[in-house]
């Protein structure tokens, strides 16, 4: 019974010492806006110091921390773990929070960043999602749900590069949005569509938002509701948020954002895309997934200037064809008498991105600038294309051009 009662002692002095820590930083919260040391790298130190039983240097690491983050609850709950350790030996780190649920949190935080700096697995490869960037498209933004993370991606010649990488929050209720108000982050290619300063925003979105254009199209095909899904920051009261909180919004820290901000640009539409989990190709595999792209954007090109209808409908999907409420048979018979005069057609691309689309199987979005000339009409526009394989092969399953409507601020999908 003593026993018991000093461990509930214990438990409730180190739930008073983290709250006592918190009221404390708070107060110096301003003093931490330059940044000195990497937030994530001190992080991973202090686990390691305390894995090797290193406390006294796992102590200074972590006090050095909190000096320079003051809202950091994680790294107020391992100083005060650390303190108190001083006095027993530490059974697990996050011992003394005073809910299952902070501790769940701080939990998953802790791994998700241990597993990405111990990941070697995609080390020296490419991901499938991107494989070919417009030359006008500085940065890829892609967001990897599943280990908490969002990657940019720069522009070489069409190839990505990797630039850096940032810990995200996602939707409470995970990945796969479907209907407005259901707590999930889509899967899915977006792009940024405007920025909002933090004068306009309250302290929820921290320093700034990005809004991305969720529901595109393709949700729209697929019935997907909601709104008002944003890149944002963090709340003042807390370094960053834990891995599963948000309304759906991808969540970053504040230095995370001030830091990402330079690779988006609204007006060049920065690409976001938005998987439940990446997959990784080899470098050959890439070159040769990017390849086959290449040559069935090239082939349909052919087939349309060659004016024999019959060899340009096979392109299409029968079955799943479906566009600005037409599907296969009335786009058929729309194209066949709109192509019956003409003695020539010629096609061009600028700008080309090959994006295969997340969450679907076999699905591939190619976004261009599409410029036709022929006999009697020319016209340049922006163009998309949604192809997906079958067995007999590539076939196109939505055709239109890329919209971009002005978008006012609509607020988190709460």
């Amino acid at each position: 019974m003593e026993n018991y009662r000093r461990k509930g002692v214990v438990c409730v002095m180190r739930a008073i010492l983290i709250t006592l820590l918190w009221l404390c930083f708070q107060s110096v919260a301003l003093a931490a806006e330059v940044p000195i040391i990497n937030y994530e790298q001190s992080i991973l130190d202090t686990i390691k110091n305390i894995q090797s039983q290193n406390h006294a240097q796992a102590l200074d690491t972590t006090r050095k921390l909190i000096k320079q983050y003051p809202n950091s609850r994680l790294g107020q709950m391992l100083y005060g773990d650390l303190l108190l350790a001083k006095t027993e030996p530490l059974a697990q780190v996050g011992s003394g929070l005073p809910t299952a649920q902070a501790l769940r949190d701080f939990t998953q935080e802790i791994q998700l960043r241990w597993q990405h700096d111990n990941n070697s697995t995609h080390k020296g490869l490419l991901p499938e999602n991107i494989l070919f960037m417009a030359e006008n498209q500085p940065y890829v933004i892609l967001v990897d749900q599943q280990s908490s993370r969002i990657y940019v991606y720069r522009n070489d010649q069409g190839t990505p590069v990797l630039e850096t990488d940032y810990f995200i929050t996602i939707g409470l209720k995970g990945p796969g949005k479907q209907k407005r108000g259901d707590q999930k982050t889509p899967i899915g290619i977006y792009h940024v569509t405007r920025y909002i300063d933090d004068q306009q925003l309250p302290d929820l979105y921290g320093r700034g938002a990005f809004p991305i254009n969720y529901p595109n199209v393709w949700d729209e095909r697929k019935q997907r509701t909601g709104g008002g899904i944003w890149i944002h920051g963090t709340p003042s009261y807390t370094y960053n948020r834990s891995p599963l909180a948000s309304n759906g919004c991808i969540v970053v820290s504040n230095p995370d954002f001030s830091n990402i901000d330079q690779y988006i640009g609204a007006e060049i539409k920065t690409p976001v895309i938005v998987a439940q989990k990446v997959n990784w190709l080899t470098v050959n595999q890439w070159r040769q997934k990017r390849g086959e792209m290449q040559r069935v954007l090239n082939s349909w090109i052919s087939d349309w200037e060659s004016l024999n209808h019959d060899r340009y409908r096979q392109n299409y999907s029968q079955t799943d064809f479906y566009a600005h409420n037409r599907d296969f048979k009335n786009w058929d018979a729309r194209k066949r008498w709109t192509n019956r005069n003409k003695t020539r057609i010629e096609v061009n691309y600028s700008g080309l991105n090959i994006f295969v689309y997340p969450g679907e199987e076999n699905l591939v979005l190619m976004q261009f600038s599409q410029t036709y000339e022929s006999n009697d009409y020319n016209v340049k526009s922006p163009k998309e294309l949604y192809w997906h394989k079958y067995d007999s092969g590539w076939k196109i399953v939505y055709e239109g051009v890329r919209v971009f409507p002005k978008v006012g601020i609509e607020m988190v999908d709460n």
